[in-house]
């Protein structure tokens, strides 16, 4: 295991090194990271996810790449990136090429976190307004419906919880679309995750899947406590 050290030292950041383009990419990513944390870098060299969750102790941060883009049909078979998300007690960033022709978007530079409403979303947004604020850039918050009749809802709810000087988004469609969309050009996405559990809440186990291996920037899968 080799460890890169910066001046302040806080929790390390646990990085999966496979040699792939992407594992290179998390590297560079957990570095940069870490330089920016002000902490260290643990770098494991690949392992199977119980082995390499095992390994990571006290790490703060998993950060894992996801080599290709995948097909929405080719979702169901699951990943690496996958199977350490959903196992992980700590929030896992999984770095995957973009997609090349991805114009930037509405949250372009922001940190976009999707949420439901209820408390299994409260870690992610918790997670996502940490990582804007450490960044010095906006949120987008995210809430999609897939019937016009929950938009009042939707939108009550993210009057109500408060977010000040944030872009709220509540759009009608499938809540992996929606969240992709937003991704182009943003810092980071930030999903939530029940952990052991299985993913839950708004995003369920395929939309999870779809999220981690299409969006167009880094993707954090938090788990909610209540999971």
């Amino acid at each position: 295991m080799s460890v890169f050290q910066s001046s302040r030292v806080t929790a390390p950041i646990a990085v999966d090194v496979d040699g792939t383009p992407s594992g290179r990419d998390a590297v560079a990513w957990a570095i940069k990271e870490a330089g920016r944390r002000g902490t260290a870098v643990w770098a494991l060299p690949r392992r199977d996810p119980k082995r390499l969750l095992a390994e990571v102790g006290s790490a703060s941060m998993i950060v894992i790449g996801s080599a290709s883009f995948l097909a929405m049909s080719d979702l169901a078979g699951g990943s690496t990136a996958i199977d350490v998300a959903v196992h992980a007690n700590v929030p896992v960033v999984v770095i995957r090429p973009g997609l090349p022709d991805a114009e930037p978007g509405p949250s372009a530079g922001r940190v976009v976190v999707g949420t439901d409403g209820t408390e299994l979303s409260e870690a992610a947004v918790g997670f996502a307004f940490a990582e804007a604020r450490d960044r010095g850039c906006g949120v987008t918050v995210v809430h999609a419906i897939e019937r016009e009749e929950r938009r009042a809802a939707a939108d009550a709810a993210l009057a109500a919880a408060a977010y000040p000087e944030v872009r709220t988004v509540v759009a009608n469609g499938l809540a992996s679309h929606v969240l992709i969309d937003e991704s182009a050009g943003a810092q980071l996405l930030v999903v939530g995750s029940r952990g052991h559990a299985g993913l839950g809440g708004m995003l369920l186990g395929s939309v999870s899947q779809a999220v981690v291996h299409r969006a167009h920037c880094p993707v954090a899968v938090v788990r909610s406590q209540t999971g």
